[in-house]
């Protein structure tokens, strides 16, 4: 019993964090570009490398709620995160050109969304094995 109830907290607790962290990103991807810092580049755009780190713990986060929440993810349930990650990555583009005057959408900035889904996928794979090895 003890250990049903300690599952549920923890999986409470990565829910609030998966909420809040995703609340967060949503708002920072919608504050007017003029209100936020300029970016110098590099080879890649930092932005793109910003959203690729966005993305990764984004769908980390979720992957580790939904597995603490079933205790064993089948891959159809690890497709489902990634595609709602990816959705909600070209959801906020969409809004980002249709709704803001000062942003628009980039196809490189869900192309980079897209790989940091993938990575999050990769390190939430590594991170399951990890602990049940």
């Amino acid at each position: 019993m003890q250990n049903l109830i300690k599952s549920l907290l923890e999986s409470k607790q990565l829910l609030v964090i998966s909420i809040i962290y995703s609340v967060f990103i949503t708002i920072i991807f919608l504050i007017p570009t003029n209100e936020m810092p300029k970016l110098s580049h590099f080879l890649i755009p930092i932005d793109k490398i910003i959203h690729v780190f966005i993305f990764l713990a984004l769908t980390f986060l979720w992957l580790s709620y939904i597995n603490s929440l079933l205790n064993n993810t089948k891959p159809i349930v690890l497709f489902f995160i990634l595609v709602v990650c990816l959705l909600y990555g070209i959801l906020i583009e969409v809004i980002q050109e249709f709704y803001l005057s000062s942003r628009e959408a980039e196809f490189f900035d869900i192309i980079a969304d897209l790989l940091g889904v993938s990575l999050g996928l990769l390190f939430f794979r590594n991170y399951k094995n990890r602990i049940t090895s």
